[in-house]
């Protein structure tokens, strides 16, 4: 073992050195080194230099070692250089123990400092050498108010006593939840007090810039209102204070009677201080538009730091510690990578962001290594925090610097942009076609562009403000949408998109949507400003609309919906009122003679002809519409069943007397008449039409041309002799498979789409009779059969394809119709992917069609159905689709394959233009939409031609194919 003797003497210095005074001290050296070893501290007369000696070290376990036994143990200890003692966390007790020799004659004071003012517990015994009691012991730490402390400063300092000519043993136990970092040191008196002059200076200087820096950005932010300096203030100052804590300062001078909270505010302000880095992070480097997912990861950052800080409060104090030092590892990383990949991209602020993020990760990498235990303790992992914070500190306020300018560079381009668009905004505001206004608290007009003069009929706008005080006699027109929009205007500060009508300068009149908010000016009565566009022809399209909405577009009577909302109302009336209407149900007889004998055109005619004559035999009140085909109702308001009964007596006999002339053909027309008196006992508007088509039927069923009036006898008579004759003869056929099936082809208008198509219809063979549709499909609805029918009709025509292999292969599509009773049945769809499977089927060769009607009225359940379906390959089509105006907004709703366009507008669409426009309308929406068109009720060449011009897929009707059984 290398023996070394540390000793210190000062001598007074001569002017000239001799060869004697330095063989003496030589020889003294020499004796002196003969009876010390390297451990001692060996005490002169004159002043003490600061040293750092070699002490011994021993750790044990917490408690587990008295005094004198670790005392015994420490003489044979290994010996540790005193500035470097740095073990990290160890959890356990560590004694440490020293020989001061004062060869001084004199008494002595030493200081004894340890650089670390976060020990918990700190015992030092001073013995003389030989004596087993200690000359004194002082108990100080963290643990303990600061007063308590033996030398008042921010480290712990303790005063060491030495007699003259006189060895010492300094014996020092510590436990601390911090690292073990205890640098030690041995001071005179006055120099230490110089020493620690010049680190409180220097401690100051780092705390002073960092200071100025945080004041320097509140004030930005209180300037600028940018939440980045807040959050970088905030960063600061919890580094501010995370220092002072670090170095003892705030226990020394802010709260030096509070331990415990001493304690716990180291991890408290780091973690506080990392929080308000990340979102100083997230807002300098723009994240939430750069980059919104790395954005939201510094949001969930800054909430695990304020959790942390949070928990600081309540946990342990060692391993909130640790914790804390993973986070300032860490946390840096995060902003200093993102600084990379921005800087990739020429991001200007992430050049000096990089570069202050480099000092900071460096910094924090050593302090933590240096806490742990992983670098010896040394200037650099001392001072490594505060190199690296006035190294950020410095590169962020260049940063921060650089932002400003580009922000002032931004400001002025922004200032420059709006000067150019106030130009754009004036070459708009003179050239829009939208007419532009300003007018005062009173109304008077105060400016307007050219357009607003042209549309109330001034040559100028000069002119227009010069001749025009007030305009609100004007726009609005009518006093009660002007009350309206100024109220609006009044309450909520702006009006958007206000429909009313308007009037010109000449006294014209015109519909005009308005735009127009309320400006308030300081002081001032304020004014409104906004704009005006003329929309006259889209109102008056709109009431044309309407008008089609709700009226045949044949004879210009009310339509089904109509007359059924119509009749509703009557209803509640009934029930509200007690009040007593009547509907007159009405079917042509031998009407179907004139459309087979001179063709629809000549039907038509005569329905034209027929609604002018049932007009005039009307009240205002009551309310007159064609129900469809040859069918029309009357609603006879506040009527009794008698006059009901004399009305339509009078109808009919007009009907009779009726002739209906066509080039050389003359006809005779009669019309059976079913009468239903509307009540408060009336259950519903669909019972009135069910009792209204049985009457009109028992009419017909009577020898035609008869009035019949409902009432219950009749009623029951009806039903026993009529509709339960075909419901018996209909569940028998469905029984006894009597039912027929027919095909009608469909034919393609273009010759991608090849392949067979045709539509399954369905027949009633009674006897040597085949009787059509209409003779037993209204009764099968109306009495829950359809749905066996529509079972009857799938499964019959799988079987007939299951058996047919080469009708299967050649088949393209085949339509099937659905009843509206059928798609309400939760179990038919599994009933029909049974079928499917059954006979072996492809699901996207089979189509199924549902009647327009019939899905608004269960647009719920058929929309289910139709989505489950087609998710499947199974097709569907709207059947009649156009018969009610509401048609576009419910298709909308239903994911179909294909329409079928109504045949009430195919079948004119050669004479009548709104037919076409119809027909021309539906065909765009549906392709638009991805749909193929069927166009029904083609009767004739022309009619083809025409369709094709229009770009529909596919027809069907007597000029393609004629029904024949399948």
């Amino acid at each position: 073992m290398i023996q070394r003797s540390i000793i210190f003497q000062i001598f007074p210095k001569p002017r000239f050195a001799n060869t004697l005074s330095a063989v003496v001290a030589m020889a003294l050296f020499c004796l002196i080194s003969l009876h010390a070893s390297a451990d001692d501290v060996i005490v002169y007369a004159g002043e003490f230099p600061p040293t750092t000696p070699q002490v011994h070290h021993l750790a044990t376990e917490v408690g587990s070692s008295p005094l004198e036994q670790a005392r015994q143990a420490l003489r044979t200890a290994p010996t540790v250089s005193a500035s470097q003692i740095n073990f990290g966390f160890t959890g356990k007790e560590h004694w440490f123990a020293f020989k001061l020799l004062n060869r001084s004659s004199d008494s002595r004071e030493l200081f004894l400092s340890l650089g670390n003012p976060l020990l918990d517990n700190i015992e030092l015994f001073l013995f003389r050498i030989g004596e087993t009691q200690p000359e004194y012991a002082i108990s100080s730490g963290d643990q303990r108010p600061f007063h308590e402390r033996p030398i008042n400063h921010p480290h712990f300092v303790f005063p060491l006593q030495l007699a003259g000519d006189t060895d010492y043993e300094v014996v020092l136990k510590i436990d601390a939840t911090s690292s073990i970092q205890v640098p030690m040191s041995l001071w005179e008196p006055s120099q230490f007090t110089a020493y620690n002059h010049k680190e409180a200076s220097l401690s100051g200087a780092l705390l002073g810039i960092i200071g100025i820096m945080a004041a320097y950005n509140l004030m930005l932010f209180l300037f600028l209102r940018d939440k980045g300096y807040l959050y970088f203030t905030a960063a600061l100052a919890s580094y501010a204070l995370a220092e002072a804590t670090l170095c003892g300062m705030a226990y020394a001078y802010f709260w030096p009677d509070n331990p415990v909270w001493n304690d716990k505010s180291l991890a408290f302000f780091i973690n506080l201080c990392l929080a308000a880095l990340a979102l100083f992070t997230r807002s300098f480097l723009s994240l939430p538009e750069r980059l919104p997912a790395m954005a939201q990861g510094f949001v969930h950052i800054a909430a695990w730091c304020l959790l942390c800080a949070a928990l600081a409060l309540f946990a342990s104090s060692a391993a909130m510690l640790k914790l804390s030092l993973l986070n300032i590892a860490v946390t840096p990383m995060f902003g200093y990578f993102t600084g990379l990949y921005l800087l990739r991209s020429n991001f200007r602020p992430a050049r000096y962001f990089t570069l202050a993020y480099t000092f900071l990760v460096f910094a924090s990498l050593v302090f933590c290594a240096g806490k742990i235990g992983l670098l010896p303790l040394n200037g650099l992992t001392g001072h490594a925090t505060q190199f690296g914070v006035v190294g950020m500190v410095l590169a962020l306020s260049l940063a921060l610097a650089d932002r400003l300018k580009g922000e002032k560079s931004a400001r002025e381009f922004a200032q420059l942009q709006a000067t150019e668009n106030l130009e754009k905004y004036r070459t708009i505001y003179e050239n829009s076609l939208e007419g532009m206004f300003r007018l005062d608290a009173k109304g008077a007009l105060m400016a307007c562009n050219p357009a607003f003069a042209q549309l109330l009929g001034a040559r100028n706008e000069k002119e227009l403000v010069s001749n025009t005080r007030d305009l609100t006699g004007m726009i609005p027109l009518q006093e009660d949408a002007r009350r309206l929009f100024f109220l609006s205007l009044k309450q909520y500060g702006h009006v958007f998109g206000f429909e009313a009508r308007c009037q010109r300068l000449d006294g014209k009149q015109f519909w005009a949507i308005i735009f127009a908010r309320q400006i308030i000016t300081p002081g001032g009565p304020g004014f409104v400003e906004g704009s005006i566009v003329d929309i006259t022809e889209k109102k008056e399209n709109e009431q044309q609309l309407h008008y089609l909405a709700r009226h045949d577009p044949l004879t210009g009577l009310l339509n089904r919906t109509e007359f059924e909302y119509r009749l509703n109302n009557a209803l509640v009336r009934s029930r509200e009122q007690g009040l007593h209407h009547a509907l007159l149900f009405m079917d042509l007889d031998q009407f179907k003679i004139v459309n087979d004998t001179s063709g629809h055109a000549a039907g038509d005619e005569l329905l034209r002809q027929i609604a002018v004559m049932f007009r005039q035999h009307l009240r205002e009140r009551d309310s007159l519409a064609r129900l469809g085909g040859d069918e029309f109702g009357i609603l006879l308001e506040r009527c009794g069943i008698e006059k009901a009964s004399e009305i339509a007596h009078r109808l009919r006999n007009e009907v009779s007397e009726f002739r209906f002339a066509l080039k050389e053909k003359v006809f005779s027309v009669g019309v059976s008449i079913g009468i239903v008196p509307i009540t408060a006992a009336t259950p519903s508007i669909e019972e009135i039409f069910s009792l209204a088509d049985t009457a009109c039927y028992a009419a017909k069923d009577a020898g035609r041309n008869r009035i019949i009036v409902h009432n219950e006898k009749t009623g029951e008579i009806i039903r026993r002799q009529s509709e339960m004759q075909v419901v018996t003869a209909l569940q028998e056929a469905i029984k006894q498979n009597q039912l027929v099936l027919y095909k009608q082809n469909i034919g393609a208008l273009k010759p991608e789409l090849c392949g067979e198509r045709y539509e399954i219809l369905v027949r009633l063979k009674q006897g040597a009779d085949i009787l059509p549709p209409g003779a037993f499909l209204p009764a099968a609805e109306r009495y829950n059969i359809i749905r066996s029918l529509d079972r009857w009709v799938i499964d019959a025509y799988f079987k007939w394809l299951h058996a047919r292999p080469g009708q299967l292969e050649r088949l393209s599509q085949v339509n099937i119709n659905l009843s509206s009773q059928t798609i309400n049945d939760s179990e038919f769809a599994d009933f029909l992917l049974s079928a499917f499977s059954k006979y072996s089927i492809p699901l996207d060769k089979v189509c199924f069609e549902i009647t327009e009607s019939s899905a608004i009225s269960s647009l719920v359940e058929t929309t289910a159905l139709v989505q489950n379906m087609r998710a499947k390959g199974i097709k569907f089509a709207l059947d009649d689709f156009g018969s009610g105006f509401s048609s576009y907004s419910y298709l909308k709703s239903l994911p179909v394959n294909s329409l079928k366009i109504d045949g009430s507008f195919v079948r004119d669409i050669l004479s009548d233009p709104v037919d076409l426009a119809m027909v021309r309308s539906i065909t765009e929406v549906a392709h638009i939409m991805g749909l193929n068109v069927v166009a029904e009720f083609v009767e004739n060449e022309e009619t083809v031609e025409r369709l094709k011009s229009l770009d529909v897929d596919f027809v069907q009707g007597y000029h393609i194919h004629k029904p024949m059984p399948l």
